[in-house]
C-alpha cells in the first residue's frame, strides 16, 4: 500500500477561512449599502423627494424679457403665452391654511374648467380635503373629526351671485393667483402706474354676471410676470390677492410660473381666510395617465351637503343627492337680516374661517 504524507497535505481549512472571511466581508458590505438604499427609498416615500436628479437652477432662473418699461401690448404677449397651457399637475404642493399647519397636496388641472387639488395631513393618511371642480360644477370636501362636510355649487348660479359667504370666488380663481392669467389690451383702464417698488400696476375690467369686477395685476417690467394680483367686487370691495413669489421659467411655454403663493379670500360676511401655497416642480401639458384623475362629484355618502347658492341665500340646507339639484335659479325669498343667516359651517381643512393675521 502506498504511504501518504500527511505532513505535506495541502492547507484545506486555512484556505476554506479565507475564503469564508473575504466572502463575508463582501456581503457585509453588501449589506450595508442595501440598509443605505433602504434608508434613502424610506426617505424619499415619507419625505415626498423624488430621489430624481434635479435639473441645474440655471435652467429654471426667469432670463429678463425687457430692457425698458413695456408697453400693455407687449406686457400683454407674455402673460397670454399661458395660453400654450393645456394642463398643468404636481404632486409636490405644500398648502398651510391661516397658518396652522402644512398639508401635502396634489393639482391637477386640463383647460379650461376640470380642475382638482386634495391631501391632507400625511399622503399615507389619505385625503383630508378636495377642492374640485368640472364643466359645470365646483365643489369643497371636508373630513373634520366626526363632522365632514361637502359643499358644492353650479358654476353659473354661484356666478350670479352678488353676495358669497365662505368663497369669495369660484376655486377656479386659484388659477389666476398660481400665474395661469389672461391680459386683454382693450379691458385695461388707462395706462400701467410705477410703484415706489419699481413693479408696473395695471387694472383692467372683469365682467361677470353680477357686475363688471376690477383685477389689478403688479407686473415686473423686467421679466414681464406679475407679483401680485388683486380682484375687487362691482361695489370696490376688496375680495381676493394673490402675492407671488419664486418663479420658475418653463422653456416648453416660454413663461415663468410662481412657485410661492400667498392667497388672501375675503367673503362678504365671514372671516377673510389666508392660504400659504408651495409648489416644488409641475408637469405641463403632459399629464399622468396613470394617475386615475376623474373630476367628478365626490361620493356624498356619510358627508353634511351643503348647497352654497343656498347657503349664501340664507336658506335652509337639506340633505339632497347633487346629482338632482335643480338646474335652473334658485327662488330668492326677501332677503333676511344678517343675524338670521346660519352660523358657518365651514370649518376645518383647507378653510377653517379664521381672522387673517
Amino acid at each position: 500500500m502506498r504511504s501518504v504524507n500527511f505532513g505535506k497535505a495541502i492547507p484545506f481549512a486555512p484556505l476554506r477561512a479565507s475564503r469564508l472571511k473575504r466572502a463575508t466581508g463582501v456581503f457585509l458590505k453588501g449589506l450595508e449599502r442595501s440598509r443605505w438604499l433602504l434608508a434613502a427609498a424610506v426617505l424619499c416615500m415619507t419625505t415626498g423627494a423624488t430621489c430624481i436628479p434635479k435639473r441645474p437652477l440655471a435652467e429654471f432662473q426667469p432670463q429678463p424679457i425687457f430692457t425698458a418699461p413695456p408697453s400693455v401690448e407687449q406686457m400683454a404677449q407674455v402673460v397670454n403665452r399661458s395660453k400654450n397651457i393645456q394642463s398643468l399637475q404636481s404632486n409636490f404642493v405644500t398648502i398651510n391654511p391661516n397658518q396652522i399647519r402644512n398639508l401635502d397636496a396634489s393639482l391637477v388641472w386640463q383647460r379650461s374648467r376640470r380642475f382638482k387639488i386634495s391631501g391632507g395631513i400625511s399622503r399615507m393618511m389619505g385625503n383630508n380635503f378636495e377642492v374640485g371642480s368640472n364643466e359645470q360644477w365646483f365643489w369643497m370636501s371636508v373630513r373634520d373629526g366626526m363632522r365632514p362636510q361637502l359643499f358644492f355649487a353650479r358654476h353659473d348660479e354661484f356666478e350670479a351671485q352678488p353676495i358669497r359667504r365662505i368663497l369669495p370666488v369660484s376655486p377656479l380663481w386659484i388659477l389666476e393667483a398660481l400665474g395661469i392669467s389672461e391680459l386683454d389690451p382693450y379691458q385695461v383702464l388707462g395706462a400701467p402706474i410705477p410703484r415706489p417698488d419699481g413693479m408696473l400696476e395695471l387694472t383692467t375690467l372683469a365682467p361677470s354676471a353680477t357686475g363688471s369686477y376690477t383685477r389689478t395685476l403688479v407686473m415686473d417690467p423686467k421679466f414681464g410676470f406679475s407679483r401680485h394680483v388683486y380682484l375687487k367686487d362691482p361695489t370696490g370691495r376688496l375680495v381676493a390677492s394673490a402675492n407671488q413669489s419664486d418663479h420658475n421659467f418653463y422653456s416648453s411655454i416660454s413663461m415663468a410660473l410662481p412657485h410661492r403663493v400667498l392667497i388672501q379670500l375675503i367673503p362678504a360676511i365671514d372671516p377673510p381666510t389666508e392660504i400659504d401655497v408651495t409648489i416644488g416642480s409641475y408637469v405641463i401639458n403632459a399629464l399622468d395617465t396613470n394617475s386615475n384623475v376623474n373630476f367628478d362629484l365626490p361620493n356624498q355618502n356619510g358627508y353634511e351637503v351643503i348647497n352654497l347658492v343656498q347657503f349664501n341665500q340664507g336658506l335652509p340646507q337639506a340633505v339632497t343627492p347633487i346629482q338632482v339639484a335643480p338646474p335652473g335659479p334658485v327662488a330668492v325669498p326677501p332677503p333676511a337680516a344678517p343675524q338670521q343667516l346660519p352660523p358657518t359651517a365651514y370649518r376645518g381643512v383647507p378653510w377653517d374661517g379664521r381672522q387673517v393675521r
